[in-house]
């Protein structure tokens, strides 16, 4: 189901419950509910070696893989760390390959409730995240809203990103996901959050690919059940709502590290010509866009986009 399809769907079901709390009598502050959990266990999970790390900001979730020079891999919003799945064996061959869930994605737990959900308190995240596990200074590869993380943590922290990568990420004051006036309207946004099911979710993760035979059940199940709870919608829809990609555009030419940019010639979220436009502007890039390819290109396309990353680490 393309996008547009998916947000009219969504935003006539925020529309019918809309109508129907218009006319009931219940408080407003008491009309949302409790969004349900899934109860899926990660099959995933019990693959891989699952690791935490306690700070002041967060209990983090993380995997470690492989021996080498670091590489931290930052999955985009609403997904966690098997989004990396096919990417982690291939670069651990040569990297000693960290998976991180920031606040609002998969297993990890923060601790201070007054965090912001900014551009800024996403790149301390990732900051933080590093100290906790003794990294100093890595290489590191964001995948959409991870990306345009990572991106503003290459500009406030330069010293520490010996490479960055960039797939399908937001950077530019440009065109957003055609899906934003939902989630940024007030009360809509909270709707749409809850009435986020798991088949509302698995026709976003569809549109996010070009092979939609690849988003498998498990699939689904693995990247719905952390995303369903509570504390991660809400974190969800907090970013939706204060990430300002102002920041990222004006330090665009003070990036210092190498940077690939990797873009979906199919992406129905973001558009392919936002690879260019980026590159023309980070003084060390390159953007290659692939044909055949969705927003989620390496999930989308693991055969093109693994080896490009794999020789750009190197």
């Amino acid at each position: 189901m393309k996008t547009n399809q998916m947000f009219r769907r969504l935003a006539g079901s925020v529309a019918v419950s809309l109508g129907v709390l218009a006319g009931a009598t219940v408080p407003m502050d008491h009309a949302w509910g409790e969004p349900s959990s899934s109860e899926y266990r990660s099959q995933y999970l019990a693959r891989v070696e699952s690791r935490y790390v306690d700070t002041d900001l967060a209990r983090f979730h993380y995997t470690r893989t492989g021996t080498g020079p670091p590489v931290v891999l930052v999955a985009g919003g609403g997904l966690w760390g098997y989004s990396w799945r096919d990417v982690i064996p291939a670069l651990a061959a040569d990297h000693t390959v960290y998976a991180v869930d920031l606040p609002s994605q998969g297993f990890t737990e923060l601790h201070r409730a007054d965090f912001a959900y900014t551009l800024p308190a996403m790149s301390q995240a990732i900051a933080t995240f590093l100290d906790a596990v003794g990294l100093g200074r890595a290489a590191i590869v964001g995948h959409s809203w991870g990306g345009a993380w990572s991106l503003y943590f290459a500009q406030r922290y330069p010293d520490r990103v010996e490479r960055l990568a960039l797939l399908d990420s937001p950077g530019l004051d440009a065109e957003k996901a055609p899906v934003t006036p939902l989630f940024t309207t007030p009360l809509l946004g909270e709707l749409a959050t809850n009435l986020t099911t798991r088949s509302f979710y698995a026709e976003s993760i569809r549109g996010t690919f070009h092979n939609k035979h690849l988003v498998t059940d498990e699939v689904i199940d693995e990247l719905y059940a952390p995303f369903s709870r509570p504390a991660n919608r809400t974190g969800f829809l907090s970013l939706w709502r204060n990430l300002d990609f102002r920041l990222t555009d004006t330090g665009l030419a003070g990036v210092s590290a190498p940077t690939l940019i990797l873009w979906g010639a199919q992406d129905s979220w973001l558009p392919p010509s936002q690879a260019d436009a980026l590159a023309a502007r980070i003084p060390d890039a390159t953007a290659t866009i692939l044909p055949g390819c969705g927003h989620t290109v390496h999930e989308d396309c693991p055969a093109q986009t693994i080896p490009l990353l794999t020789s750009f680490l190197r």
